[in-house]
């Protein structure tokens, strides 16, 4: 009976293994290209909020959650799943670190100077940093999912969790209190004008 049992045992067990090896190196293989594909702009994303000394241990942290979750990775558009995953990281981060919110210390206008005086090109900066600094965090991150991660709405809602429909409200709610805060701080009453200012220091940052 023993001889007749031990066989079978074996047979059961040998299929598993010979089925095991070959997904785990898919999964694997998997794993490393979206690594390659979408590791630069997952550091980047992070680098702009925490700045580059903390960014690249968050960066690693995030692909460790990939390689964990790697079923739950969107196959059409992962770059959003991506940026939702980094976005927990980041803040289970300041939670661990006691922090305060240091996510946009780093703002840079990315406007072009040319022709203009650079006391000018300051003054403006100067400007938007403080308009950027008085906004709550919620109204920084939509703005930043569309200007500086150049994400559609309905991407920018997949990151925050909600509807296209809301992060469209968020986002123009968003871009409604830093233009009322750069009128506020230069004294502008020209609506056209403030809008302006919003869309070179916000859409067209960092790119």
């Amino acid at each position: 009976m023993a001889l007749s049992s031990h066989p079978t045992s074996r047979a059961t067990t040998r299929p598993r293994s010979c089925v095991t090896e070959p997904i785990a190196r898919l999964l694997l293989d998997s794993a490393r290209q979206v690594y390659r594909e979408y590791h630069g702009s997952v550091f980047r994303y992070l680098v702009r909020r925490v700045g580059a000394e903390d960014a690249a241990d968050l960066t690693a942290e995030v692909f460790t959650v990939v390689w964990r979750r790697l079923d739950a990775l969107p196959a059409a558009a992962p770059l959003p799943w991506l940026y939702a995953v980094a976005r927990n990281t980041m803040a289970n981060h300041r939670r661990r670190a006691g922090r305060a919110d240091e996510a946009h210390r780093m703002l840079a206008v990315g406007t072009s100077t040319a022709g203009r005086d650079v006391g000018e090109a300051v003054a403006e900066r100067h400007l938007v940093h403080r308009a950027w600094a008085s906004l709550r965090e919620s109204d920084r991150e939509v703005l930043a999912l569309i200007g500086w991660e150049a994400l559609t709405v309905r991407e920018a809602a997949t990151v925050l969790g909600c509807s296209a429909a809301a992060c469209s409200v968020r986002l123009m709610r968003a871009t409604t209190r830093l233009a009322k805060a750069l009128a506020a701080d230069s004294g502008d009453s020209d609506s056209d004008s403030t809008t302006e200012t919003v869309d070179r220091s916000v859409i067209g940052v960092a790119r």
